[in-house]
């Protein structure tokens, strides 16, 4: 298990917050937690993806609770800069048109 390391800033009516190590049961809460303390349901959400090496079904489902939170609140939830294994499991599962992705 790797634990997950979190970057944030502020940008204009969002937050950018950069995630990094292995985003699976062990770690969900932890994300939970961050995204929550973050208080930004109302706003943009940005989840920069670039250094997470690897992502599981309760990953996959906690990005989902994560998006439908952002939805409810009048905000919105973007994935930028995700590593390959990233882009290439929400591909397989047909998840990359469910979310709202960004190169940059």
């Amino acid at each position: 298990m790797t634990a997950l390391t979190f970057t944030e800033d502020g940008a204009g009516d969002g937050t950018v917050l950069s995630v990094s190590g292995e985003i699976d049961m062990q770690t969900v809460p932890e994300l939970r937690s961050k995204v929550d303390d973050l208080d930004v349901a109302h706003r943009t959400l940005v989840l920069d993806l670039h250094g997470v090496e690897f992502v599981d079904s309760s990953g996959l489902g906690a990005l989902l609770g994560i998006k439908k939170q952002q939805d409810r609140g009048g905000g919105r939830l973007v994935l930028a800069r995700m590593s390959a294994p990233v882009a290439r499991i929400l591909q397989i599962t047909r998840m990359d048109g469910v979310f709202t992705v960004a190169d940059g």
